[in-house]
C-alpha cells in the first residue's frame, strides 16, 4: 500500500510519499548541522583551525611571509594574519632593560607633574573662595592694600626717625673722638670708641629693616594688581 504525505507548494497540495518525507528531513538537519559547526568552530578539521600566517620586515627591509615565524624574529616587531591575509594580530619590538627604565621614568614625572597642577590648583581654588568671601568689591579690595600700605609707611616713617636720631649721636661722639683724641695723636678711650661702634651697628640694623619694609610695600603693590585681576576674572565668571 502506497503511502503519501500531502504539503503546499504555491497555493496547491502535492502528494509525497513518507520515505521521501524522511529524506528531506534528515537533509535540513545536515544542512544545520553543518551551519552551527561553521558558526561555533566545532567539527573541524585541526589543520583548518590552525592555519595562519606570519608578517614581517626583515633586516634588508623586505616584507617575508611564512607560516613559520623565524626565531630570529620573535621578539621584533611581526604581524599574524589569517586565512584571508587579515591581520589578527601585532607583536612590537621586545623593549631593553633601558627602554623600560626610561618609561617608567617618564611614566613616574608624569604622574609627579599631575600631582603638583592638583596641589597648585587646589591652592589656588582655596585663594580664590578667600578672595570672593573677602572682599564684595573692587573698592574693598583697594581699601585693604591702602591700609597696609599706610601701616608700613608708619612703621618706614619711625625707622628714618631712629636713624637720624642715632645719626645725630653718633656724629657728636665721632667729632669728640677727632677732636679731644684722634686730633692730638691720642687714642680714643675704649668707652667712646664702644658707644661708636653700637651706635654705627644701630644705624645699620635700622637701614636693613628700611629695605625690608620698603621691599614689603612692593610686594604689597604686586600682590594687589594680581588680587585685582584675579578678582575681575572670577566675576566675570559668576
Amino acid at each position: 500500500m502506497a503511502y503519501y504525505a500531502r504539503y503546499e507548494w504555491r497555493g496547491r497540495f502535492r502528494p509525497r510519499t513518507i520515505p521521501q518525507v524522511r529524506i528531506a528531513n534528515h537533509i535540513k538537519l545536515a544542512g544545520v548541522l553543518l551551519l552551527l559547526s561553521l558558526g561555533l568552530g566545532i567539527g573541524l578539521p585541526p589543520t583548518v583551525d590552525a592555519a595562519k600566517m606570519f608578517k614581517w620586515v626583515d633586516e634588508n627591509g623586505q616584507i617575508r611571509y611564512s607560516d613559520r615565524l623565524p626565531a630570529s624574529q620573535v621578539k621584533k616587531k611581526h604581524q599574524q594574519l589569517n586565512r584571508q591575509g587579515v591581520v589578527v594580530s601585532t607583536t612590537d619590538d621586545a623593549r631593553s632593560d633601558e627602554e623600560i627604565a626610561a618609561e617608567a621614568e617618564a611614566k613616574l614625572k608624569a604622574e609627579q607633574e599631575a600631582a603638583e597642577a592638583a596641589r597648585l590648583k587646589a591652592i589656588q581654588d582655596q585663594k580664590d573662595q578667600v578672595l570672593l568671601l573677602t572682599f564684595s568689591s573692587e573698592q574693598e579690595l583697594s581699601l585693604a592694600r591702602e591700609k597696609r600700605i599706610g601701616d608700613i609707611d608708619s612703621v618706614i616713617s619711625l625707622i628714618n626717625k631712629s636713624i637720624e636720631s642715632t645719626r645725630e649721636k653718633l656724629d657728636k661722639l665721632q667729632h669728640n673722638a677727632d677732636t679731644i683724641y684722634l686730633s692730638q695723636g691720642k687714642e680714643v678711650p675704649g668707652g667712646l670708641a664702644q658707644k661708636i661702634e653700637q651706635f654705627t651697628r644701630k644705624i645699620e640694623n635700622r637701614n636693613r629693616q628700611l629695605e625690608q619694609k620698603q621691599a614689603e610695600k612692593s610686594k604689597i603693590n604686586q600682590q594687589f594688581e594680581i588680587d585685582l585681576a584675579r578678582y575681575r576674572h572670577l566675576k566675570s565668571q559668576e
